[in-house]
């Protein structure tokens, strides 16, 4: 049975497309982790001796991470205004080096004062905002610290694991419709196997491919966000960070738990993807009627206005493109029954062990009954 695992997944990976494929996502994975975590992960600018002064790089992440430690724990008032009062450019060092004092708001400062957008004006002034006014209740759940290098590397990891996914429907594709193209089909199916340990080698090599690909994005991603990184922050929360990317979680959320239910959403969103290619590459005419159908049930969902289709919104979120943006999904709020309270994205545990079993199922009876011809 292995032998023919490893022959099926031989097929699916030798291709000139799929190296070609591999390739690309290679690049693009190269210019995320420059572009959003290291050498271009973070920048911190600020004045000293009437000097400007700017620190990337390693240096960056050094510098904020230092910030951050200052002001780590729980989000107060007086730390915001102290944050800012710190972190605050004199009107004549601004002016010396050629910078507006009037929107001093929109200029680099560092990722914890960005963090705090919300609560100056464009001068960078405080506007009298409170953390409750702010952050409503979640205010005094929310705790300081260095976020702006966790939420980069999701959002890095998010695009990237998204046009993967478009990868793996490319090398999915011809898994069983590759046979009925080139007629292969009728030879398999008279074998002795043909119907059984032919199709099953089949399914499980798809899966196979899918955890291997998946997984070496992410440990690739991991590998060198510790190295520049380390594990500061895990305890910061995901609504206090300059990007804003996670501002709308409306409960408490920490970078180590965000990191944590994102990889459950990106592997789990990653098993329904291949259960619903390898079905239809069973159920379809040929490969390339495979292909076309598994790109457009996969990428169709972000362009429909779910919000406009009420009830529909909410299940819609467990559409693989949608469960790896994270954004949405992690919005959601929890869901209440009596006194106990659950967050929607377990639920993607049996949602994707049933698209699995059904997938794998339906695949082998629709390769199965396929007419030989």
């Amino acid at each position: 049975m292995w032998q023919l695992i490893i022959f099926e997944i031989q097929k699916l990976m030798g291709k000139k497309l799929t190296l070609a494929c591999l390739l690309g996502m290679a690049l693009m994975e190269a210019v995320m982790i420059a572009n959003y975590i290291y050498p271009r992960g973070e920048a911190v600018q600020y004045f000293q001796e009437g000097e400007l002064m700017t620190l990337d790089g390693k240096e960056g992440i050094e510098a904020a991470q230092a910030i951050a430690e200052k002001y780590q724990g729980p989000l107060t008032d007086a730390k915001v205004q102290d944050i800012l009062a710190e972190f605050d450019m004199e009107e004549e060092d601004m002016k010396s080096h050629g910078l507006d004092p009037s929107i001093e708001g929109m200029y680099t400062h560092n990722f914890l004062y960005a963090s705090l957008k919300a609560f100056y004006d464009g001068k960078g002034v405080w506007n009298g905002m409170t953390v409750g006014e702010v952050y409503g209740e979640l205010g005094q759940d929310l705790n300081v610290g260095y976020s702006s290098g966790w939420i980069s590397m999701l959002t890095a990891l998010l695009n990237t694991l998204i046009s993967l996914g478009c990868v793996l429907i490319i090398i999915l594709a011809p898994l069983f419709a590759e046979e009925y193209t080139r007629g292969t089909d009728a030879l398999i199916l008279t074998g002795a196997y043909g119907k059984s340990k032919c199709a099953r080698a089949k399914i499980i090599a798809g899966f196979l491919v899918t955890l291997g690909l998946v997984e070496i994005v992410i440990l690739t991603f991991a590998a060198v966000y510790l190295l520049a990184y380390g594990t500061a922050g895990l305890e910061a929360s995901v609504q206090v960070s300059d990007s804003g990317a996670f501002r709308n979680v409306s409960y408490p959320m920490n970078c180590g738990q965000a990191v944590l239910f994102a990889l459950l959403m990106w592997f789990t969103a990653s098993l329904v993807l291949t259960a619903v290619s390898v079905f239809v590459s069973a159920a379809a005419k040929s490969a390339f009627n495979s292909l076309v159908i598994s790109f457009v049930l996969f990428v169709l969902p972000l362009f429909i206005n779910w919000e406009s289709l009420g009830a529909l919104n909410l299940p819609a979120q467990f559409l693989p493109i949608r469960q790896m943006r994270l954004f949405e999904i992690f919005a959601c709020p929890l869901l209440h029954a009596g006194s106990l309270e659950l967050n929607l994205m377990w639920l993607s545990i049996p949602l994707a062990l049933a698209a699995v079993i059904l997938g794998s199922l339906y695949a082998g009876r629709a390769f199965a009954r396929h007419q030989v011809v």
